[in-house]
């Protein structure tokens, strides 16, 4: 080969090798798992920095949104109540308006100055303020949880009105790794996203393995009850997973007729399925049940096997059903298998906290969080 023709093959060469590398941002990798969205090289025409690197990317979002984003995100708005708490673990500091005013059942276990942030609305209640919005200033507004018919078209409208690029992550309990890995690409923060994937996918694995050595005759039959105790929360919805991954068997196989996943049933009903545990929401009958009359016909009530789901910040099965749910299994496995699943829970839940709430709890707020949850 000539030399002219054979200097101009490696020129070629590494012409392409510059391009590759040069749409690459440092700390970056390609490799995504396969439920995250792709995330697509920048232009260079878009280059505003100076450098060859473009000051903003486009991300490609869990209905397939195409939306120009910033590279270095430091303001960013929750759509939601999900949103507000994915975004709570993963980049606190960064989030410029809440989605709902939180309470003092919550700042005891988050830092009292986020109270200063404004409210914002949250977008599915129908009290999403886009003004607020617009007045915060964040750089992106975030959408997180299930996908609901309409969410493109949501996404759409709500960055149209206010200019503001708007993105939806997918986010149930087997997207949960993924959906993390995007956002902490999105915001900048891969190595608490790290953490808290390890976290969980530790969790789920252990989880899955101990569940899969109990026999299918041997599993504990659950009622998860709300309000009067006759709000069943339904088999097979997000609001009751946490029952399935922990290896229990959710008696109420009904239809949903409550938005929320669940279902109002009779004490006939209930006194016919005779679950062996029952579990209360936070704010319903619990610290009376065993003296209503109504009652005396479920076993599980007479034996003392009734127990009161943790919640602070957040409700450990849901309420919402976001990454709260992750302890929640732990705690439950725990409570109906506890010789398969040996966990220290005022361990397992001060660790939990100091990583997803950034909070160091007290072993008196450890035992108030476990004191109606744990064996009579």
């Amino acid at each position: 080969m000539k030399p002219k023709k054979l200097l101009a093959i490696l020129l070629a060469v590494l012409i392409v090798a510059a391009a590759v590398t040069g749409c690459a941002t440092p700390g970056e990798t390609s490799s995504q798992p396969s439920e995250a969205p792709p995330v697509s090289a920048p232009p260079q025409d878009n280059d505003t920095t100076g450098t060859t690197e473009s000051a903003t990317f486009v991300f490609t979002d869990s209905v397939g949104r195409e939306v120009e984003l910033p590279r270095n995100i430091e303001r960013v708005a929750p759509s939601g109540s999900l949103a507000q708490i994915v975004l709570f673990t993963l980049c606190p500091d960064k989030i410029v308006g809440l989605a709902n005013d939180l309470g003092d059942e919550q700042f005891e276990y988050i830092d009292a100055k986020y109270a200063e942030l404004p409210v914002l609305g949250n977008f599915y209640a129908d009290t999403l303020n886009l003004e607020s919005v617009m007045q915060a200033a964040p750089q992106v507004v975030i959408d997180i949880g299930q996908t609901m018919p309409n969410a493109a078209e949501d996404m759409d409208g709500i960055q149209e009105r206010t200019g503001i690029p708007t993105i939806f992550v997918n986010m149930e309990m087997d997207t949960m790794l993924a959906a993390y890995e995007t956002l902490g690409m999105v915001t900048g923060e891969t190595n608490q996203a790290g953490e808290i994937i390890n976290y969980i996918r530790d969790t789920l694995s252990e989880t899955e393995q101990k569940a899969n050595s109990i026999p299918e005759t041997e599993r504990v039959k659950v009622y998860y009850g709300q309000e009067d105790g006759l709000t069943a929360v339904v088999k097979g919805t997000l609001h009751s997973d946490v029952i399935d991954y922990a290896a229990g068997v959710n008696v109420a196989e009904v239809e949903e007729s409550i938005r929320g996943g669940a279902s109002i049933i009779s004490m006939e009903q209930l006194m016919l399925w005779q679950p062996d545990v029952v579990l209360f929401a936070p704010q319903s009958i619990y610290d009376d049940v065993s003296a209503r009359a109504e009652w005396s016909g479920i076993n599980a009530i007479k034996t003392g096997k009734y127990y009161e789901i943790p919640n602070g910040p957040y409700n450990w099965m849901g309420r919402p059903p976001s990454v709260n749910r992750i302890l929640g299994i732990k705690w439950l496995s725990n409570l109906l298998y506890p010789d398969v699943f040996e966990y220290d829970m005022a361990s397992e839940t001060k660790e939990f906290y100091k990583l997803f709430y950034h909070c160091d709890i007290t072993g008196t707020q450890t035992d108030a969080l476990l004191s109606k949850s744990t064996f009579k």
